[in-house]
């Protein structure tokens, strides 16, 4: 049976990582919600890009924090922070496209 992210999460953020990047935190609520997220395989470059619409090249990083129950990856962004056509200058609200993602 899948679940959506948001269901199985306590904090799904994004934040400004300098101007050219922006960093996602995923909290889970427990240790069964953080095992399921983190084999389900959709934490990697290609699904992560594939849900935001980019090159997986852009997904610099992925990791795994077990103790806090956290996944954390980090992307280029489409423009520099603040420049013409940033649609969030602090990067924050970049995570709602994660709030549908199953989760098997």
């Amino acid at each position: 049976m899948a679940d959506k992210l948001i269901d199985l999460v306590n904090f799904l953020f994004s934040k400004n990582a300098g101007p050219y990047l922006i960093t996602f935190d995923v909290l889970f609520k427990d240790d069964t919600s953080y095992e399921r997220g983190r084999r389900s395989g959709v934490f990697t470059k290609e699904r992560l890009a594939a849900i935001y619409n980019v090159q997986p090249a852009r997904i610099l990083s992925i990791y795994q924090y077990d103790a806090a129950r956290a996944i954390k990856f980090t992307m280029i962004r489409d423009v520099s922070s603040g420049d013409f056509g940033d649609p969030t200058v602090f990067g924050s609200q970049q995570w709602p496209p994660l709030i549908e993602v199953e989760i098997p």
